[in-house]
Parts: structure tokens; sequence; C-alpha cells
């Protein structure tokens, strides 16, 4: 068996935390150690009181934690001040988001340590209960969002979403009809927004119409597109993909299509590069404007709500801690397949083939590596 550390997160404008203290209550009625930071779950309502009622036992810091636990949970990615204290007999478990972060894949190789993205655990269909937990969250975030841009404090045109007596709803664009992108549809019709939802992946347009049967959807063209910024008082982007097969540019020029007090939320920010006048931003400061539209660019919207997340967090990643810390990890993998494509690196080898070529390195195959015959 693995004992369990939860520390606190390094990184800004991150409070929450993988595991609550009814999680941890969990692990220890199933005969677990679970080690937590002083103060880890502290900034989202959940303090060591709570943990240690839990069962968990309390460290000072996060040095101590890593000292006695082997199977690490955070939320974001290791910090660089992590670095030296992780070896190959750790596992570590947070939203990796390898993509785009060379220095971090570097560094993480080195410590010889194993590293589970929790974006990319599967369910046994083959889902991605994490990474669509988050995504919800950031939906039904994004149209509360788009409401407070839109007024005049916040430099938006002083509209309200929903239709009134005297005036139109307010028209919401949606570009990307994921997890994220239906969530905020269906969130903004009840809202009562007028929303138009464009897909980018055509072959799925009959089921989203049936899905969807209130809400107008259109597979994605820049014609299309350009012929609705216009009339947009608020455009969303919400395009994720693993594979990063969409290759679509959001230009200034169209941009500049919508009328001056419109709201730009680009909540692929960090991970595609779609909208030209776009730049990652913070929850201290996380609007600017260029050309008069209100640019929102904060990637992480689901940590404005740090203990509902974590909350969903826990309920979802519970199962994988669990069997992780209760058997090796080739019983965990025999029994639980939705680990696999989440290990990236195996004790300094990449195990995912996606990240191994994009970064152009040598992949290595886990079933390889531990001698698996599955």
């Amino acid at each position: 068996m693995l004992n369990v550390g939860i520390v606190k997160e390094l990184r800004p404008y991150e409070s929450r935390v993988m595991i609550t203290p009814e999680g941890v209550g969990v692990l220890v009625r199933n005969g677990l150690t679970v080690f937590v930071e002083n103060g880890a779950g502290e900034n989202c309502g959940f303090g060591d009181l709570q943990y240690e009622r839990a069962g968990a036992i309390i460290l000072p810091t996060m040095e101590k934690v890593l000292q006695k636990a082997r199977l690490i949970i955070q939320v974001q990615a290791p910090h660089p001040v992590q670095f030296e204290l992780l070896d190959e007999s750790h596992i570590l478990i947070s939203f990796m988001n390898l993509v785009h972060q060379a220095d971090r894949l570097s560094a993480l190789v080195k410590t010889k340590s194993t590293f589970i993205s929790a974006e990319l655990l599967q369910d046994s269909e083959g889902k991605y209960p994490l990474l669509i937990g988050m995504s919800e969250i950031a939906g039904k975030m994004a149209v509360f969002l788009a409401a407070m841009l839109l007024t005049d404090p916040e430099g938006g045109k002083g509209k309200l979403l929903s239709k009134t007596e005297f005036s139109k709803p307010s028209v919401i664009t949606i570009v990307g009809a994921g997890t994220v992108g239906r969530t905020v549809a269906l969130s903004a019709f009840r809202n009562g927004a007028k929303v138009n939802l464009l897909t980018l992946k055509p072959e799925k347009l009959d089921q989203l119409k049936e899905d969807l049967h209130d809400i107008p959807v259109y597979a994605y063209s820049e014609e299309l597109l350009r012929e609705l910024l216009p009339q947009t008082d608020v455009l969303i982007v919400a395009i994720h993909s693993l594979k990063k097969e969409f290759d679509i540019k959001i230009t200034r020029e169209m941009i500049g299509l919508m009328e001056k007090g419109s709201v730009l939320i680009d909540i692929s920010v960090a991970e595609a590069n779609v909208v030209e006048t776009s730049h990652i931003t913070n929850h201290d400061q996380p609007t600017f404007i260029v050309d008069g539209i209100v640019h929102y660019c904060v990637p992480n919207i689901a940590a404005l709500v740090p203990q509902t997340a974590s909350r969903v967090l826990t309920k979802k990643l519970l199962p994988y801690v669990k069997l992780l810390a209760l058997k090796d990890l080739k019983d965990a993998l025999l029994e639980e397949p939705g680990l696999i494509p989440a290990i990236g690196i195996y004790k300094g080898k990449i195990t995912n083939r996606l990240i191994a070529d994009y970064y152009k390195q040598d992949f290595y195959n886990i079933f390889e590596l531990l001698e698996l015959n599955i």
C-alpha cells in the first residue's frame, strides 16, 4: 500500500484541492494513511481540523508530506520547487497539461518519478471524468461571467442577457460543441439568451441537433462565423482537443466585426491559439479591451468556485486514488485500464504517444515497461 499525500497548491489563483475531508475519510476507512499539508484546503473551506477528524495526519510542510507519502495528489502540475523533492518512488497525480510545456516535461522526466495526468483519466465508456467535471463548471460559470461583462462598469454595452418587455435578448455565439460548449449553450438558453452553437465536428451535427433541439446548431465555417459576429453580443471560444486536430483562426479583423462593448470569453486560451487578440489573464486582472471588445481570457475558470470544484474532483478521482494506493501499479492497470492513457511519464520515460510525438521524443510502451500482458 502507498501512503497518500495532499499538498497545498503553490501556483497563484489556485485554491482547489483534489480530495476533500470526506474523500480522505473514505481512504482511511479502506486502511490507507493520508498525510495533508497544513492549510491545504483552507482557501476552499476545508480546514485542518476537518481533515484530522476524517483521519488524516496534518504535517507542517510540503517537504514533510513528500517524505512520508509516495502517492502525491495535487491540482496543478508540479511546481519547480518540488522537482528536487521527487524521486522514482513517487507517483504524482495532477492536471499536467504537458503540451506547450517543454521545460516542464524535461524537468519532470529528470525526477524519475511517475506522473499521471488527471485530465486524461478515462472511465469505462472512454470518457474523461475529471476533465468533463471541470468543463461543466467552466461552462456554467462562463454564462455568469458573460452577464457580468456585458454590464457598463465592465466595459460592456450595458445589455441584459435575457429579453425584457422592451428589449431583445443578448446573442451568444459559441465556437466548440464539446462539454464546455454544450454546457454554455444550455445554461445561456435557460437564462434567456439567444444562442448559436458552432461545432467543429460536422459528423456530430445531427446528434447535437437532436440533443439540443431548442438551440440552433451549425457546422463551423469562417464564412458562417463572419455572418454571425455583427449580431453577436458574447463570443465564447471553447475548443478542446487532446489530438490538437483543429486548425482554425479567429483574426483581429473578425473580432472587429462585433459591436463595441461586446464580449469575448476565450476558454481555450491556454491550449489552443485560436483568437489572434487573446492572451492569458488571471483572476486579479481577468479582462482587457481590444478595439472596443472586452476580452476575458482566464484559463482555469473552475478555480473561481474552489469548494464546488473540489467536491467534484474528489468524487471523480477517488476510485483511481484508492486503487493506486491499495495495489501495485501493474495490478491497478489490469483492474482499471482507464489509468493507462493518463500515465504520461513512468520513471523518467515518456509513455504517452501524443506527448512523445509532439515533442519528437522517444516513446515507451507502458505495457512493455511493466511487462503486462493485456
